[in-house]
């Protein structure tokens, strides 16, 4: 069962913006390729005949071909490689500080008079019911230090 290429019908807008990304000696290293991928697929060229003029995998080839159909000239730019990095409200840090600035023994760790941010974490995590989930040793951390907030000196 061979699969159809996604036929692809340019405007003249278009076709002159790719033409312009193969042409401009500033286009990226990724744009010029992805705009010749999708300039041979308007002329009707097949997906495995384009790979191999440019030198490149077929599947990268229909990527792009795809990726062209469905969104046009937003199709062609990259996306974002890794999710963005998390972002917890202020009430989280608020709770590790409140933690913080309690005496381990007050909280029922006998034996330390100060904490250390590896102990207030395993203390954090060993106790849901303060509320801010299972945090790292580096997420306390950079909640101490946002906060300048130094063990130490407590």
């Amino acid at each position: 069962m061979s699969r159809r290429a996604t036929p692809i019908v340019l405007t003249i807008e278009e076709r002159r913006e790719l033409q312009r990304r193969v042409r401009a000696r500033t286009s990226s290293q990724q744009a010029a390729p992805r705009a010749r991928i999708v300039l041979r697929a308007a002329e009707g060229a097949r997906t495995s005949d384009i790979a191999a003029e440019l030198g490149i995998a077929r599947p990268t080839a229909q990527q792009w071909r795809d990726r062209f159909a469905a969104r046009r000239r937003a199709g062609l730019e990259d996306r974002p490689h890794h999710p963005p990095p998390r972002e917890y409200g202020a009430e989280r840090p608020a709770r590790i500080l409140v933690v913080a600035c309690q005496s381990p023994a007050e909280l029922g760790w006998s034996g330390q008079t100060h904490w250390s941010v590896r102990d207030l974490a395993q203390y954090l995590r060993e106790h849901p019911e303060v509320g801010v989930g299972r945090p790292s040793k580096s997420t306390v951390g950079k909640s101490l230090q946002a906060a300048d907030l130094r063990l130490e000196r407590l």
